[in-house]
């Protein structure tokens, strides 16, 4: 897992998106749903963090696509057999989509994502951007399991329940994360000024980046009569 942190973020968002595009192009679910299996044992594989809490929110993602999709084509006078393989396809795709793109942010450190971008001489907004982006989504999840500790430990039974009341109850997390999100934003624009980020400065990086980046500084060791304090005159 330490060497998959260290994969330059660009080629694995490159990968995301060819996995993206694969997911929304192929015909149907009879190829799309092996592909969001493969994709789902691929994060398996790679013994991707959180991936516990990720299987559960696709869980809930698959069955609240397929409802809305059958209801809506049932309104629209699909007939069922028509519109169940129609909502299949469309859930495959989308547990596609958020399986590569996790598989990005949960492999990805701020330190790696800056430096990758700072290499690349993107625009300070662009490089901003990514970062926050790619950074503040884990935080949100993390936000929302810790809401749902808080009303576990208040007595709200949330895990042993139906799933229109599991749906009903995360929904209700939406208000509170919401407005910790609105702090952490608060919290990070205050912190980028303390620390002086001008959107007009361009940033190089001291790293090492290619196919890999260096996960820290690296200096060249002391040898010599600097390794003494001393030096020639």
């Amino acid at each position: 897992m330490t060497r998959l942190h260290e994969v330059n973020f660009f080629v694995k968002l490159a990968g995301a998106f060819a996995v993206m595009s694969a997911a929304w192009l192929v015909p149907g679910w009879a190829y799309g749903l092996p592909l969001a299996l493969g994709a789902l044992a691929a994060l398996g594989l790679l013994r991707v963090p959180g991936l516990r809490g990720y299987l559960k929110g696709a869980g809930l993602l698959t069955g609240m696509v397929m409802v809305s999709w059958m209801v809506n084509l049932w309104f629209q006078g699909v007939p069922p057999d028509v519109a169940l393989p129609m909502s299949l396809a469309s859930a495959a795709r989308l547990v596609t989509t958020t399986a590569a793109f996790y598989f990005v942010m949960e492999t990805s450190t701020p330190g790696s994502i800056l430096a990758a971008c700072s290499a690349a001489r993107l625009p300070p907004v662009v490089t901003l951007v990514l970062s926050l982006t790619f950074g503040i989504i884990p935080m949100l999840r993390d936000e929302f399991e810790r809401i749902g500790d808080a009303q576990r430990a208040r007595g709200m039974e949330i895990d042993d329940v139906g799933f229109v009341t599991r749906l009903r109850f995360a929904l209700a997390r939406g208000v509170p994360l919401l407005v910790q999100a609105v702090r952490m934003a608060h919290a990070i624009s205050f912190s980028l000024a303390i620390y002086g980020f001008d959107l007009s400065r361009k940033r190089t990086t001291w790293r090492q980046v290619g196919l890999m980046v260096e996960p820290a500084l690296i200096f060249p060791p002391v040898t010599g009569a600097a390794e003494h304090g001393r030096t020639d005159t």
